[in-house]
């Protein structure tokens, strides 16, 4: 009994991780994907976060569930990227698409990128995990800390210098 019990909550995850649509797309094109969150990068000072993962990744569910279940962490996430989800795995690999990234080692992998479509990094979500079943909130904030105050300071670093008075 406790094995049909244990086999029928296992189908019932893996038919639940299917079933959850993460929007990695395997048809997408990337390229035009990227084209759209560059574009909207430079319209609002954002950066943009290029994720590589797919529904078939059990880390990239686990993400999806941390960041919808944390409201704190999914506000700052897109008040500091645009968030661009891009299918890796059996059905689409987007090889010429990811052959332009530096290399990643599993999924979800993330790229900072800024709206001039420079790799600012490249990082394995390991770094935020906590444990084996989840990410550390701290971590995260901290992460997206970062690099919403280089986002900062590169707009102030641009601004023209204020002229003391008796100069202008």
């Amino acid at each position: 009994m406790k094995k049909i019990l244990g086999f029928a909550l296992a189908m019932l995850f893996a038919a639940a991780i299917q079933a959850a649509d993460l929007g990695y797309d395997p048809s997408a094109d990337p390229f035009e994907q990227y084209r759209a969150a560059i574009e909207e990068a430079a319209a609002n000072n954002k950066l943009v976060l290029i994720v590589a993962g797919g529904d078939w990744c059990r880390w990239c569910h686990i993400l999806h569930r941390f960041v919808s279940s944390n409201k704190d962490v999914e506000q700052a996430l897109h008040d500091t990227f645009v968030v661009m989800k891009v299918y890796v795995g059996p059905e689409n690999y987007n090889e010429l698409f990811f052959s332009q990234l530096p290399e990643a080692y599993g999924a979800p992998h993330f790229w900072i990128v800024s709206p001039q479509r420079e790799v600012l990094g490249s990082q394995s979500t390991a770094k935020l995990e906590r444990g084996r079943n989840g990410y550390d909130k701290e971590s995260f904030l901290a992460f997206i800390g970062e690099w919403r105050e280089r986002i900062r300071a590169e707009r102030y670093a641009s601004m023209p210098a204020i002229q003391p008075a008796a100069q202008l």
